[in-house]
């Protein structure tokens, strides 16, 4: 059976994540221009303590489905049964740890307006857990659009409520108010959707999916404190209005998340259905079009985001945030290792003890790699070494891949990269010359910047044979012709 394009597999997802970019990334515009600096830094330590917990609790539970509802569909009920009980109880142990360890918290950020704070934190990440499974399950099944379709409505949502919350109040209660009712309406709904045929809990198969998933989830214990153990450092370090300039630095770009995430889930789906039909090369030209599809978009990304810094940072936070377009420009280097979905590769070959290996490996450099970066640069330095450690440990996952495929590191990787690679470079030139001359409001000057950047790239890119002619892109309608028998001719 021919497998269908992954970008196409994944387009549902991809199309909801933009849909969710589009609403969500409005919430840091909004806190930002409502709520002082002091108080915007509060609230991304709140984000930072509940995105935590949520990353950590659910001990990759429900990321077990995407691995065995696809090779056990007659089991899925008792699958995603393990997993919404489980991640329901997690949701209230972590609002337990919150409420408990609240004013110790608060005491290590210097701020008591987080303590304060606690109860909303608590209630919106045990909501957040007890819904984690519900796009996740659909998307096991093979039906994308449902999960797409329950990720823009659920996303869209509290976006909604959130801003809703701080524009009315103008204070940072009101937004908190606004989150917990959004989290706790995507609760109710995740259990009247997957419980609706009924629960139908295992004890066996919940031991198969916690042998596989505790590796992971042991792994992610060490992960998530890793990736965000440079801005709890500077947060403990530094005052709520100075952690607040180093978060806008750190801000993460919805184009990244919208693309690697449904790649990669759907690459892990993927994998596991060429591997059940014994087709290696098959899985291998998989990964390849995926790296070969997000590069196509990070690289230039990158380029025109670094190019543009200055002007984006004063147009979507305005003048006080200045500050952190070096933070900016730095944290941007990493998107282009985002083009390899290496986390969808492992898990698909349930790599499940090197996982751990190399989380325990990423956590050993970044704890020293960020604090003498913190202690000799500042916070840019505590951010150089979380990105050195990072990509030092993806280049080692990237060894693995390639022993997993059976080839080397340069043959795993598609030969449209390098060429990619030159052409965002050469692209560079012009888009900076054309945001240096143009004139008008800084959104103007982006999309000036922008257009002649990316028409330069696809440019590149056609002279170097890496695009078909412009005429290939639009389809042309079929003609169908019909032989006639003599009979029907007459």
């Amino acid at each position: 059976m021919q497998q269908a394009s992954i970008l196409r597999r994944a387009g549902p997802l991809m199309l909801a994540r933009l849909g969710v970019a589009a609403l969500t990334f409005a919430i840091p515009m909004v806190l930002a221009r409502v709520l002082l600096p002091a108080s915007y830094g509060t609230f991304k330590q709140a984000w930072l303590l509940s995105n935590t917990l949520f990353l950590v609790l659910p001990l990759g539970l429900t990321q077990s489905l995407v691995y065995f509802v696809p090779r056990q569909p007659d089991r899925t009920r008792l699958w995603v049964t393990n997993a919404l009980l489980g991640t329901t109880a997690l949701g209230a142990l972590a609002a337990v740890l919150l409420m408990t360890g609240g004013r110790l918290i608060a005491g290590l950020f210097h701020n008591d307006e987080l303590y304060r704070l606690m109860p909303y934190v608590a209630a919106f990440t045990a909501f957040k857990l007890a819904a984690s499974s519900f796009d996740l399950a659909y998307m096991a099944q093979g039906r994308i659009k449902a999960s797409a379709a329950v990720r823009i409505a659920s996303e869209g949502f509290y976006t909604l409520c959130l801003i809703a919350g701080a524009l009315t109040t103008g204070t940072l209660a009101g937004a908190f108010v606004g989150v917990v009712l959004a989290t706790l309406a995507k609760a109710v709904a995740c259990w009247v959707m997957l419980a609706r045929p009924g629960l139908a809990f295992s004890a066996a198969d919940l031991r198969r999916q916690l042998a596989y998933s505790l590796p992971f989830g042991a792994a992610f214990a060490l992960i998530i404190p890793q990736e965000q153990f440079h801005s709890y450092l500077v947060s403990a370090t530094v005052t709520a209005a100075a952690f607040a300039v180093y978060a806008v630095g750190c801000i993460q770009l919805p184009i990244v998340d919208m693309l690697y995430t449904p790649v990669s889930d759907v690459l892990q789906l993927g994998i596991a259905e060429h591997d059940a039909q014994g087709d290696a090369p098959g899985a291998l030209h998989l990964f390849q079009e995926a790296v070969a599809r997000l590069s196509f978009v990070f690289l230039p990304c990158m380029a025109v985001l670094f190019i543009t810094a200055p002007e984006l940072i004063r147009f979507l936070f305005t003048e006080r945030y200045l500050g952190a377009v070096p933070i900016f420009r730095l944290a941007i280097v990493s998107i282009p290792m985002s083009a390899l979905p290496l986390d969808g590769v492992m898990r698909a070959r349930a790599q499940n003890r090197f996982m751990f290996q190399i989380s325990v490996a990423k956590l050993a450099l970044t704890v020293p790699m960020v604090w003498v970066g913190l202690r000799l640069f500042g916070p840019i330095g505590a951010l150089g070494g979380w990105i050195g450690a990072e990509e030092t440990c993806r280049m080692i996952m990237l060894s693995r891949a390639a022993r997993l495929f059976d080839c080397s590191m340069y043959r795993v990787l598609p030969r449209e990269l390098w060429f990619q690679i030159a052409a965002a470079a050469l692209a560079s030139l012009p888009g900076a010359l054309a945001l240096r001359v143009a004139q008008g409001p800084l959104l103007a000057q982006l999309f000036v910047c922008g257009i002649v950047y990316a028409v330069s790239y696809l440019a590149v890119l056609r002279a170097m044979g890496q695009l078909p002619p412009l005429r290939t892109w639009i389809p042309r309608r079929q003609v169908v012709t019909v032989a006639l028998s003599p009979a029907d001719a007459q």
